[in-house]
């Protein structure tokens, strides 16, 4: 591995499969903090998260099924389950995330849980806006 001018890592062949993972990982997790606050700086409410300190590596798993996956998940699920700021940190990921950067456990979800939570909220609000429509034919 050698260092850029700039600080930066980066991979060589001599680089191990193991470690180029790790980096791929460290660097997509990178990539989901940029998406999901666009820039913005980290919010005050961070501070009271359950899992401020802790191990990004617990809520960004490699894979959200399979083996490790599906342990790691439910652990990370385990602390938001006690958290003072659980409701906050899911509305703002959805908020801030898009269906392409979907990744990580947010507010005690997973990206799989959110997808399923999108797509309810979706046909909710289509079943409320089928319910005010005028069926009568009348212009209003």
């Amino acid at each position: 591995m050698s260092t850029t001018s700039h600080g930066r890592k980066t991979i060589t062949a001599a680089t191990s499969t193991r470690t180029a993972r790790r980096l791929t990982r460290e660097r997509l997790r990178l990539l989901v903090r940029d998406l999901v606050l666009d820039g913005d700086p980290i919010p005050d409410w961070h501070e009271h998260a359950a899992c401020a300190g802790m191990s990004e590596d617990l809520f960004f798993p490699v894979a959200e099924t399979g083996g490790d996956g599906t342990e790691l998940v439910e652990q990370a699920k385990a602390v938001c389950a006690g958290c003072p700021v659980r409701t906050t940190c899911l509305a703002d990921a959805m908020s801030r995330e898009s269906p392409s950067a979907r990744y990580g456990i947010y507010g005690g979800l997973s990206a799989g849980d959110r997808n399923r939570l999108y797509t309810d909220l979706r046909a909710h609000a289509f079943a409320t806006d089928d319910d005010h429509t005028d069926t009568s034919g009348a212009v209003a």
